[in-house]
């Protein structure tokens, strides 16, 4: 069976990171970039299924800025087969679904992994539409998985409020993972070796059928800035009974909370 999966480069989680001069864009200029964390639930769980399935290989699909082939690097260090970047600036969560499926079409995977959500843009957008684009069943939010004997179907869990949903599906599928569904294996010294050896394949839009328009953004970013500062804590020194009838009274009268 061949298994894709697909990856992004994004921030790192304790990276500072500020709006760009603009104020349209990020600056990210010396900022650590990392596999989406999502992406690694769902690298992992191809591995594992590629264990389970005889034969089986892995194909890590990864469309962006030139940067972005730095995640399909990391692919191939934990065992990815074949790795393809579609070269492109400016994708957001929409234009990158319509570049991996231009790329899926062709390849016919038998199974499809990708994160939840890029934890960059937060869209929850990507798996949904690429489900529909290849016209595959998608689950979302997937935090048990269990690959049938003979790579026909799977069961998959997801955590809901108050207790857990259990959904069987069809393969060919879109399966979105969610934290919890595995422990993201880690490169080997032999792994990075090997990495280094293999070359990631590119393509651009329009060499897999993609126009301008199949590019345009479906969302518009205004402007980014910082969160609002806090304001300073307020520190009430009294003795108890005063500074409680004077909290009760700033609750009341200014934050208007009671």
């Amino acid at each position: 069976m061949k298994i894709a999966v697909c990856v992004k480069l994004v921030p790192s989680t304790t990276a500072r990171i500020q709006p760009g001069a603009d104020g349209k864009a990020l600056d990210l200029a010396g900022v650590e970039m990392v596999l989406s964390p999502y992406d690694g639930y769902a690298l992992e769980e191809a591995l594992k299924a590629r264990e389970k399935l005889a034969g089986s290989t892995i194909l890590a699909v990864s469309a962006g800025p030139a940067a972005a082939s730095a995640a399909l690097t990391q692919a191939y260090e934990v065992g990815a087969d074949e790795a393809l970047h579609v070269k492109a600036e400016g994708l957001d969560a929409a234009a990158a679904a319509r570049c991996a499926a231009a790329v899926l079409k062709a390849e016919k995977p038998g199974l499809v992994f990708c994160g939840r959500q890029a934890i960059d843009d937060d869209q929850w957008l990507f798996p949904a539409l690429l489900g529909e684009l290849l016209d595959l069943p998608h689950v979302t939010a997937v935090s048990g998985f269990e690959l049938a004997a003979d790579g026909s179907s799977a069961t998959c869990r997801r955590r809901v409020e108050g207790g857990e949903e259990v959904l069987a599906v069809k393969l060919p599928a879109v399966i979105s993972c969610d934290k919890g569904l595995n422990e993201p294996r880690v490169p080997t010294l032999k792994g990075r070796l090997n990495a280094k050896k293999k070359q990631v394949a590119s393509k651009t839009p329009a060499e897999l059928g993609l126009s301008g328009a199949d590019l345009m953004p479906a969302l518009e970013i205004v402007s980014y800035a910082p969160p609002p500062e806090k304001s300073p804590g307020r520190i009430v020194e009294a003795p108890a009974a005063e500074a409680a009838a004077e909290l009760a009274k700033w609750m009341r009268d200014e934050a208007k909370v009671i």
